[in-house]
């Protein structure tokens, strides 16, 4: 049997402020983690549960991702980024998995939490950006 795994061809996309929606893709990112959520966990046991716990599927959270990108002076996208996070903005995104078809998109809004500037010797300089998923996250 042969793999359908594949490399590459996964997009950010950072949605600008405005009418009608518009998304710009963020070249700069070489990693992206977190993306999901988690259903909280809700007791529902009652005195008639024959003696065993019984559980529903609560509310769920979007987890809290690390987009890492190379730190790239000249890129404009990288300071409107710092800039979210210093206003505490909630931006829309979009990641697009481009291999195979259809493609799937995953939609969703995100506390700009955090910013991280990793400058390093003997590799490339990277910047860490924390976003918190807020609301549901739509894949099509």
């Amino acid at each position: 049997m042969t793999t359908e795994a594949f490399v590459g061809n996964v997009f950010l996309h950072r949605g600008k402020t405005g009418s009608p929606a518009e998304y710009e893709r963020v070249c700069q990112v070489f990693s992206i983690g977190g993306l999901g959520a988690t259903n909280a966990l809700i007791d529902a046991t009652t005195f008639c549960s024959g003696g065993s716990r019984e559980y529903i599927g609560g509310l769920a959270d979007g987890a809290e991702m690390t987009l890492e990108l190379n730190y790239e002076t000249a890129a404009k996208v990288i300071n409107e980024m710092i800039d979210d996070v210093t206003h505490k903005e909630t931006r829309n995104f979009k990641i697009s998995v481009d291999d195979g078809s259809p493609s799937r998109v995953f939609s969703f809004a995100g506390v700009c939490l955090s910013w991280t500037f990793n400058p390093s010797v003997d590799d490339r300089n990277t910047i860490s950006f924390g976003v918190k998923i807020s609301g549901a996250i739509t894949v099509t």
